[in-house]
């Protein structure tokens, strides 16, 4: 039976270097990186929610480092921070191989999401992208995943859901979604069969 499959990025399918993010930011703006992390603090949830654009973030980094900085170049600094975890997209890759419906369920923002999709082919393989920052809401407030059901066209009882954080996985739990948390690719191996999905 063909199973529809909802997917974290980050920490699940790529890692992330929040620190590293921040760095960068400081060292192209020539800011300070408490002063980056203040701006990233204030602005994240915003951001991720869609909220704020890029090109606010841009304006307000441009105007605390009293500079015209270049767009692209700030938004490189702000999203090179990602590396493939290569045995999960093996998992992914073996699933979308069986027929599975795979989508992306991510708190996330334009610009990280812009810089992954054009870094990782396997991204443009999903049957679906439920984002944060498009959908308007985050894990782990309901909505996302109600949206995400919506999205996918299905059920609750009728997916499977991994993400590292536990919260997030609670809260799907909490509307009756299969879901567990990613821990190791050998442990989701492990969920995935033993629901015969894998």
């Amino acid at each position: 039976m063909k199973q529809t499959i909802f997917f974290d990025l980050g920490n699940v399918l790529i890692f992330f270097d929040h620190q590293k993010m921040c760095r960068q930011v400081a060292d192209y703006s020539g800011l300070d990186l408490e002063m980056v992390q203040e701006i990233m603090h204030k602005y994240g949830d915003a951001y991720e929610r869609g909220a704020v654009s890029s090109q606010t973030l841009y304006e307000e980094i441009c105007t605390l480092a009293q500079k015209k900085l270049d767009f692209a170049t700030l938004m490189h600094a702000l999203s090179d921070i990602f590396e493939p975890n290569h045995e999960v997209i093996n998992i992914f890759q073996a699933l979308k191989s069986k027929g599975h419906r795979l989508f992306l369920l991510s708190n996330t923002c334009e610009a990280h999401y812009a810089h992954a999709f054009s870094l990782f082919p396997f991204l443009k393989e999903f049957d679906g992208h439920v984002l944060s920052y498009e959908v308007g809401a985050r894990k782990p407030e309901k909505k996302i995943y109600e949206k995400a059901l919506e999205i996918a066209g299905c059920r609750n009882r009728e997916c499977f859901y991994t993400d590292d954080i536990l919260d997030y996985i609670e809260s799907a739990r909490s509307i009756e979604i299969d879901a567990e948390q990613y821990t190791t690719p050998q442990a989701l191996k492990e969920h995935l069969s033993a629901r015969k999905i894998l």
